[in-house]
């Protein structure tokens, strides 16, 4: 059965999605929109990504990947209409013939088709045959391509939700471009028979309008998780999580909640903290100073007691029972060098088992500061991937450790 009940537990079973034509969908004029400051060269990002999974199969984990996840799902009645569906949701599509023409293209493709659009994108242009009419947006194709945006974040599958004891929690996302990547988590978890045999129970916030991502959440242990309160998680989704596993389910005593600057290069709290073995965590130093540290606690009357702390070291040597932890300052000494690494995701670290983490290679002080403290490190090539913003961590959703 799986189960998450610490962040650096040996690492079971984690979906990926591999990089795809929805990176080649990237173009200058939409990298704001599409929350991308570069474009990332497809093939070598491949080739990165299959490097990192093949480092997570030679650790032992199993390696599942969404799009094939989702593709076992489409065998069963309905569940390909209903996919669809749930996408075109997201539109903004106000002319029904055309949403019919949409649908009806979605629907003639193969499984993989179909799965290869809904994150890919789909342009204009190739529904054109299935419209009767001719329609304004077949006039405006060159200011806009797509019916269905590309989801190029697609590959950074830990912000889709996270797995908290034996419960899936289906993240909220903040950006609109965003919002529909959680769909397939959310049908997989309803329809797919590995789903259903290993007895992960559903959660997701309701109400789909704040923002609550799985890059922010990290999983001290069994009755105690770190929640940071970022650019793309907020207090209102916190205040619901917390009410949730402290009192409506006591499946929580701690509720740390470690509030960042709400600014792109600090998007997530695992993008300057994450935990790397059961008493040592990495954390970006140029945000120590920066950040405020909160404990949320079950209170009297069905509610959450909220209290200010001084000392984020202290919070979590006291959320674990250890006495003291280590915090590892990424770059070390050097506030540039820490700058510099931190950009390319030096602190978003993956634990495949206490005191061993993937990194990207690119982040040399970093990793040599880590080995220095006892971690082991495995480093992968990623140059392109983190062209995305995003590191280990970021691309993987863990489903399974202990």
């Amino acid at each position: 059965m799986w189960q998450i009940v610490s962040e650096t537990d040996p690492l079971k079973s984690v979906v990926l999605h591999r990089p795809g034509q929805e990176l080649e969908n990237l173009v200058p004029r939409y990298l704001e929109r599409l929350l991308f400051d570069e474009i990332p060269w497809l093939e070598r990002a491949q080739q990165e990504h299959e490097g990192f999974a093949e480092v997570l199969r030679q650790r032992g984990v199993h390696v599942h990947y969404l799009l094939d996840l989702m593709e076992d799902i489409f065998e069963l009645p309905g569940v390909k209409e209903r996919t669809i569906q749930e996408h075109l949701a997201y539109t903004r599509l106000a002319n029904p013939d055309v949403r019919q023409a949409v649908n009806e293209y979605l629907l003639q493709l193969s499984h993989r088709e179909t799965l290869t659009m809904l994150t890919a994108g789909l342009a204009k242009k190739d529904v054109a045959q299935f419209k009767t009419y001719r329609t304004l947006s077949d006039l405006t194709a060159d200011s806009y391509p797509f019916y269905l945006d590309p989801l190029p974040s697609t590959y950074f599958t830990r912000d889709h939700g996270f797995v908290l004891g034996r419960q899936l929690v289906i993240a909220s996302m903040f950006n609109t471009a965003r919002k529909r990547e959680t769909i397939f988590l959310r049908m997989l978890q309803q329809y797919h028979r590995l789903f259903a045999e290993q007895g992960l129970q559903l959660w997701e916030i309701d109400n789909p309008s704040v923002g609550l991502e799985g890059g922010d959440v990290t999983v001290l242990h069994d009755r105690s998780i770190c929640v940071g309160l970022s650019e793309r998680t907020t207090e209102e989704a916190v205040e619901r999580l917390a009410h949730h596993f402290l009192v409506e389910t006591e499946k929580l005593d701690t509720v740390l909640v470690i509030q960042i600057p709400a600014r792109r290069s600090f998007m997530h709290l695992d993008t300057v903290f994450t935990m790397v073995d059961h008493d040592k965590f990495l954390v970006y130093p140029g945000i120590l100073k920066q950040l405020q540290v909160y404990r949320l606690t079950r209170g009297r009357q069905g509610r959450v007691k909220a209290e200010a702390l001084d000392s984020l070291r202290q919070a979590l040597a006291v959320c674990l029972g250890t006495g003291d932890v280590e915090l590892i300052h990424s770059g070390g000494a050097d506030a540039i060098t820490a700058a510099r690494e931190q950009w390319a995701d030096s602190t978003n670290t993956l634990a495949v088992s206490p005191g061993v983490v993937v990194v990207y290679n690119r982040n040399q002080a970093t990793n040599r500061i880590l080995k220095q403290s006892g971690v082991e490190v495995i480093e992968i090539e990623g140059s392109e991937l983190v062209r995305g913003r995003g590191g280990p961590r970021c691309m993987s959703l863990p489903l399974n450790r202990g």
